[in-house]
């Protein structure tokens, strides 16, 4: 019978909710895990050295330096590395991938030079924060994963992979916040943009986030506004006016009753 693993087995704890695990892949091949299998979870696993195979539900993939692999929940895992391999491994949960809109189409990408300094940054960051197991990094813990698959997702999605017009649409909206038509603030305007009405928006925000439109605006402009706290150099006013507040102070107003701080606190808490 083929294993099934969820975060709890991976890491050999009793059997509780477990959001993340961030390690190396040099610890990962400590545990004793069993080939072929399942997880109950999502993993990312970034390769900075080595070789090896990674099969995915039967297709088979190369292991080599800045291959990352994406593994979604009840897929088939399998594969062989060598004992030099060395890189980095991200674990999430279903329901937390859930709350942060992740989601694979494909098995892996190759990182850049380029790429490789930020990404690495984040990784690092996530794995310090997570071997603290202090309740007051989870803030952060999260903001960071979220980054780490901004920085990446429009490579993970595969568009040749066939996904539904809502989806789709879903996916839009998201972009439209975050890109250079940020400082839109009206819903309509975005309604407009996307060629649907705005309660059919709310319907679809509710969907797939559970929130309104509003709301979900709101949202990820404060996590972006984390994400941006914790890796840029930009001063608030900077922050307030690239996420289209204009209004700097209400900015922090709307920060603080959102995440229980003010953003010039959250960076000296967080930041390293």
């Amino acid at each position: 019978m083929l294993v099934e693993y969820t975060l709890s087995d991976i890491l050999s704890l009793p059997a509780k909710h477990i959001a993340y695990y961030a390690d190396t892949v040099e610890r990962l091949q400590e545990l004793k895990i069993e080939w072929p299998h399942r997880q109950t979870f999502y993993s990312i696993v970034w390769f900075m050295q080595g070789e090896g195979r990674k099969v995915i539900d039967f297709q088979e993939h190369q292991i080599c330096k800045g291959r990352m692999f994406f593994v979604s929940p009840d897929q088939i895992m399998n594969g062989s590395y060598t004992d030099n391999c060395k890189g980095y491994v991200l674990l999430i949960a279903k329901p937390l991938a859930s709350q942060l809109c992740i989601e694979f189409s494909n098995p892996c990408i190759d990182i850049t030079k380029e790429e490789t300094p930020l990404l690495r940054l984040v990784f690092e960051n996530l794995i310090r924060d997570c071997r603290l197991e202090k309740e007051d990094v989870q803030n952060k813990i999260m903001t960071s994963i979220q980054y780490f698959y901004s920085l990446l997702a429009s490579r993970i999605h595969n568009e040749a992979f066939p996904v539904d017009a809502n989806t789709q649409l879903f996916r839009q909206f998201k972009e439209l916040i975050l890109t250079d038509d940020a400082k839109i603030q009206s819903l309509n305007q975005y309604a407009d943009l996307l060629h649907i009405s705005t309660s059919v928006l709310n319907e679809m925000c509710q969907d797939f986030s559970g929130i309104s439109a509003k709301q979900f605006l709101l949202e990820l402009k404060m996590t972006e506004a984390k994400r941006l706290l914790l890796y840029s150099k930009a001063n608030i006013n900077e922050i307030s006016y690239q996420l289209g507040f204009e209004d700097a102070s209400y900015f922090a107003r709307i920060f603080r009753k959102k995440g229980c701080m003010t953003p010039t606190r959250f960076r000296e808490k967080y930041r390293r």
